[in-house]
């Protein structure tokens, strides 16, 4: 199963191709290579992230309810966003509002989406980057979402943090 997943999620990269003509990118610095946690107790948030990003702690507010993590050349970014869902509204709302936001006024390209029961993937270009968007809908109204963006040519530098990010990203 586990497989099956990193195959998607290779998909999803795939699809985000660097076109054959963009000059590579240095990749960011590698950090230590080892793996940290970030824990979101007020909404019971779990990630795993590799050390290529680092938690900006000027961008945790005291209610807690985002976190911005930036590579050191902050080239790529990755925001984690939480909040109650007080309307009681469906995943698939807030699947076609994400999609509409990123369509319409960001005016993005969609190349991917996936749905679960409980969450959404969309990926794709806004401009000249590629963006990863990972939603989840918890049983207890919890709706949290991990948004990555970063250059179309860094894409092979950050395979494996996407992959990392986005598969440990859940309910605690």
């Amino acid at each position: 199963m586990h497989r099956r997943r990193l195959g998607a999620l290779a998909l999803v990269l795939l699809a985000a191709a660097v076109p054959r003509e963009a000059m590579p990118e240095a990749c960011p610095a590698a950090g230590d290579g080892r793996q940290r946690t970030y824990r979101n107790e007020r909404f019971g948030i779990l990630m795993r992230y590799p050390s290529v990003f680092a938690l900006d702690p000027d961008s945790v507010p005291e209610n807690g309810d985002s976190a911005r993590f930036w590579t050191a050349d902050r080239r790529a970014t990755a925001v984690v966003n939480a909040s109650r869902s007080k309307e009681g509204r469906e995943l698939g709302h807030f699947l076609a509002e994400a999609e509409e936001d990123i369509l319409r006024n960001s005016r993005g390209e969609v190349t991917y989406r996936r749905r679960r029961d409980n969450w959404f993937v969309l990926s794709g270009y806004i401009l000249d980057r590629i963006f990863y968007r990972r939603t989840f809908l918890a049983a207890d109204g919890t709706l949290a979402t991990l948004w990555l963006e970063f250059p179309r040519a860094l894409r092979p530098c950050l395979e494996d943090a996407v992959t990392t990010m986005s598969l440990s990203f859940r309910p605690m």
